[in-house]
């Protein structure tokens, strides 16, 4: 699932099921409070030391319900970016560059067929800087692809990851709950719990830090050689498009003045 991105309703199915295991959490987190608390008093003056992990159980729950809520709220949405990859790359853009790249060949204008003069030369000289424009929008549009889909893996991964570590603690936090329903397990059973859920939350933090680190090391460094890529004039002087050195506008052969347009002759 990693190596590909989501569709959106794999997505959506994803964010349901933490969603799901989320409250199963919450209920087998605060079953297990609820037991252990039931056999307390029967631990005399441990009790009080119990009841201390039992708050902190507690507050941790209301705190991994208040994370994973803030990041659902604006999960991401990363078929989109993936589609918008495929745009930039595909067809609709970096294809239609490339069609006309193929056309910025003398073999494919007819310019030279028939005309002649300072303009046509101007116009057929302008050929090969076109083209590499052309090139260069299209290694652009790879460049931004590149960028959208690794983000969207990215996002796909982080939430395949925090489901994982969720399903692994409402298993853990039901084992802590039939431990504390002996009686003599209620103590360990209330540790065992805590850990748990300290656990998942370094899980969440890990996954944080492994997104971080991840937009760090692919995806900023494209951004920026994509904006110094953009700032390159190279292949656009001036900043512009590539044109011809002199007007290809006059094309009167009776206004008095040479025209820079001639037919061509067979001589």
């Amino acid at each position: 699932m990693i190596a590909t991105v989501m569709s959106q309703s794999e997505f959506e199915s994803v964010l349901a099921r933490i969603e799901e295991k989320l409250r199963q959490a919450n209920q087998e987190g605060r079953q297990v409070v609820s037991t252990v608390r039931r056999w307390a008093n029967l631990l005399g003056p441990f009790a009080d030391d119990l009841d201390a992990i039992l708050d902190w159980i507690v507050d941790l729950l209301v705190k991994i319900g208040r994370t994973i809520f803030e990041f659902i709220t604006q999960p991401g949405v990363p078929w989109t970016l993936w589609n918008h990859g495929n745009d930039w790359s595909g067809a609709p853009i970096a294809g239609r560059i490339s069609a006309q790249i193929a056309k910025s060949t003398l073999d494919q204008t007819r310019v030279d067929d028939f005309w002649q003069g300072p303009a046509a030369d101007a116009y057929k000289n302008t050929l090969p800087r076109q083209k590499e424009a052309l090139a260069k929008l299209v290694a652009y549009t790879k460049t931004i692809d590149d960028v959208l889909t690794q983000m969207a893996i990215a996002i796909g991964a982080f939430w395949l990851a925090i489901l994982t570590g969720i399903i692994a603690l409402v298993v853990e936090l039901m084992g802590a709950g039939a431990a504390a329903s002996t009686g003599v397990g209620a103590p360990p059973a209330a540790a065992g719990a805590a850990v748990s859920l300290v656990k998942f939350l370094g899980i969440v933090s890990a996954s944080l830090d492994v997104f971080y680190v991840f937009v760090m090391a692919n995806t900023l460094p494209a951004i920026k050689d994509l904006h110094q890529d953009v700032n390159d004039a190279s292949a656009f002087p001036d900043g512009q498009w590539p044109h011809p050195s002199i007007d290809l506008a006059d094309a009167s052969l009776s206004d008095g003045d040479p025209t820079d347009w001639h037919l061509r002759t067979n001589s």
